[in-house]
């Protein structure tokens, strides 16, 4: 039993003696348990240009990017007189929770702010005005909504510096609805009298 334990030892000992390295080699290092290497970081990408919302439309008066008339609604500064029923009529013009509205050339970037609807998002206001559009507009820079008196009020286009519109920015709002005219009912009448009568010979 010796003699097999000293058998290893004497082998290593005579391998050690002919110039043999008989020390085991150092393990190499396990990718896995050193961890992978940090990823580089992403670059990151510049977030697109906000669109204005508010934007001036000639020849004064606020809309929103799509060219769509705004208004406001007297005596609603905070926003309760336009009810669930009105809002079909008068969609309120809305930002998502922590939107921010943006305005564009010609429009008074401090004068726009945010409140909380009756929905619980953001409701743009413009000098403290609620802003709405009007369902019965049809396309952009018609401003049919501008003086209509309803159940909810009195309707105005908003201008550019905080108050109704002028009547000359509100000109489309009648939709050209022009007195027509009147057509002369009378006969036309010949420039030479008439003459009755035999002929002159």
């Amino acid at each position: 039993m010796i003699g097999r334990t000293l058998l290893p030892a004497l082998a290593l000992a005579l391998l050690a003696g002919c110039g043999y390295d008989a020390t085991p080699p150092e393990r190499a290092p396990d990718p896995a348990a050193a961890g992978a290497a940090p990823a580089a970081p992403a670059e990151s990408t510049p977030a697109p240009a906000a669109q204005p919302l508010l934007v001036r439309e000639d020849p004064g008066h606020l809309a929103d990017a799509s060219g769509a008339a705004l208004y406001f609604l007297e005596g609603n500064r905070d926003g309760r007189r336009c009810d669930d029923a009105c809002e079909q009529v008068w969609p309120p013009v809305t930002l998502a929770s922590g939107g921010q509205p943006v305005a564009g050339p010609g429009v008074q970037q401090a004068a726009v702010g945010v409140a909380s609807s009756q929905a619980g998002d953001g409701h743009v206001t413009y000098h403290g005005h609620p802003l709405y559009r009007y369902a019965g507009d049809r396309g952009a820079r018609t401003t049919t909504g501008h003086d209509v008196r309803d159940e909810w009020g009195h309707w105005m286009l908003m201008g550019i510096d905080g108050s109704a519109a002028t009547p000359s920015a509100a000109a489309d709002a009648t939709d050209q609805q022009s007195t027509p005219r009147q057509q002369n009912d009378a006969p036309e009448q010949n420039d030479a009298p008439r003459q009755d009568g035999p002929p002159q010979g």
